[in-house]
Formats: structure tokens, sequence, C-alpha cells
């Protein structure tokens, strides 16, 4: 039997940490079915290498209409490959709603090759009574979990991380809650339960816009740029052009994070949820910052 995860948890909070980490101290055949909301595929990158083989499914959510058929049909393709672990790491932005269900209608048509082994959800620490209260698919994920890592407690004083805690608590009273800093479980070792969900309740519209870049951006340029962003975006990620060759970048938390990589590109996908429109803010940024690019 196959033992699939599935990990949870917002933008940011470090899910593909937890995944690579995982695997690496895993043995056996691995995968990994990564899905990204934005519209190009930046997650998969990352995790390149981290397991015998990596799918992406981007431009959506895998729980939504748009992309769940891509889902089933992924998971159908790896249940023929026999592989002793897969991990599906969900959209930053995906309502787990219909998880278990999906799951099962899967390992139904695959020959119930697959075991559910359990929902991780990874929590950042700083920033989750921000977004618990403002997007209720995070709400959704700390329901649907079978453990929970709050993530990034070094960056947190012991009364966020209570506040944290029972803000967490209200939503799953029986989850294991660990406190781990670089998304590190420390047991693989948890019950996993039927879980009553909360009635679904729809999010507002996320929109998403791609920024492209005709040259590479020099650092300060790129940092005022995002510096700019942030406060409007739920997510900045994406492939960069840099002095040494492409990374895959990302900007979280006024913190800058560079990987490299072999894959080339010069753009940054852009998330955001709100009553405004997105494209048109990017480009006024662009505007002010004086950064040249494109936005679609």
């Amino acid at each position: 039997m196959t033992r699939v995860y599935f990990v949870l948890g917002y933008l940011g909070s470090g899910k593909t940490t937890f995944v690579r980490d995982f695997l690496s101290r895993r043995g056996g055949r691995n995968a990994v079915l990564v899905n990204d909301f934005g519209a190009e595929d930046v997650d998969g990158v990352l995790l390149t290498g981290s397991a015998e083989k990596v799918e992406s499914i981007f431009d959506g959510s895998v729980f939504c209409s748009c992309r769940s058929e891509h889902f089933v049909e992924a998971m159908l393709r790896l249940s023929q490959e026999k592989f002793d672990t897969i991990l599906v790491e969900t959209s930053g932005l995906a309502n787990p709603f219909q998880m278990r269900k999906l799951f099962g209608y899967i390992n139904d048509r695959a020959g119930n090759v697959f075991t559910f082994s359990g929902a991780v959800c990874v929590a950042d620490a700083a920033n989750l009574e921000k977004v618990l209260y403002t997007l209720n698919a995070v709400k959704m994920q700390i329901a649907a979990a079978d453990v929970i890592l709050l993530n990034k407690t070094d960056l947190v004083g012991e009364e966020t991380l209570l506040r944290a805690e029972r803000a967490v608590r209200t939503l799953n009273t029986d989850a294991p809650i660990y406190r781990t800093v670089g998304a590190r479980l420390p047991s693989e070792e948890f019950p996993v339960r039927e879980r009553v969900l909360p009635a679904m309740i729809e999010d507002i519209t996320v929109q998403k816009a791609k920024i492209s870049f005709s040259r590479r951006l020099a650092e300060d340029e790129r940092r005022l740029l995002c510096v700019r962003l942030a406060p409007f975006c739920h997510r900045i990620k994406g492939v960069l052009e840099c002095e040494n060759g492409y990374t895959v970048y990302e900007f979280s938390d006024g913190a800058e994070s560079l990987y490299p990589t072999d894959r080339a590109g010069n753009f940054l996908i852009v998330l955001a949820a709100g009553k405004f429109s997105l494209r048109k803010k990017a480009e006024e940024i662009l505007k002010e910052t004086g950064v040249e690019g494109t936005v679609c």
C-alpha cells in the first residue's frame, strides 16, 4: 500500500520546507504532487530532486472543479508506479472541504492501493492570527488537519505562540500541535481520524497576476518592488535572472529567499484577495518604483 499524506498550510508557512525535510529522512520510493495556485509552476521547481518523481498542478486548487480532474488523473498515474509514499502539497489557498471525499473516489478508481496517512497543516506562528480571521480557507485547513506544525516559532514570543495555539484549538480540538523551526515533524505517529468540518464557506475571490521583466533587476530594484507589493499581496514568488544565473525567488515577511535553479525565467507571480484590481495596483507600483515590467 502507498501511504499518502496531504500537506496543508497558508502561503509562506513552510509547506515546501516540510516536504523536503520529511522526504530527506525517509527511505523507499517517494513521489510529490505539488499544487500551486499561481499561473506558473514555481514550487515544483523547488522540490525537484527531493523525491524520485515530482508532478505539478498549477493555476488553481486541486480541490476545486477547475483542477480536481487533473489531480485525479495524476494520482491514478502515480498509482501505477508503486511508490511507498506520496506527499500532496496543496496550494496555500486551498479549501480542503472535499479532501477526504476526493481521496476516497481516487482510491476506489485506483483499486484501493492508497492509505490515507493523514493531513499535516503547517501554520506560520507570526502571521496565523492575521490570516486566520481574513481567509476562511485557512480555518478549513486547520480544522481538517490530523497534526499541526506551528512553524517559525523562533520569530515570535511566548505570548504570540499561546494566542496562536488557542486560535488553533477553537477550530481543531484534538490534533497534536508541535512548535517547530524548519517545519520538522517530530514524529510520524499521530492519530488519523474522520473529521467533521465546518460548513463550507466561500472566500472572497483570489486574484493572481504575473509580472514579467525584460532585463535582470538590480538587487535594490527587486527589493524595493517587493516591499511595495507586499502590503497588497498574500504571496510573491517567481523565477528571476540574477548575476550568477537563475533563481527561484520568494519574498515573505520582509525577507528574500533565493534558490539556484536550472529553469530559465524572469517573472514574479503575485497573489492577493481583496476588492481592488491586483493588476492595476501592480502596474501603479511598477510606475512608482521605476521598475520596468509587464503585468498580465
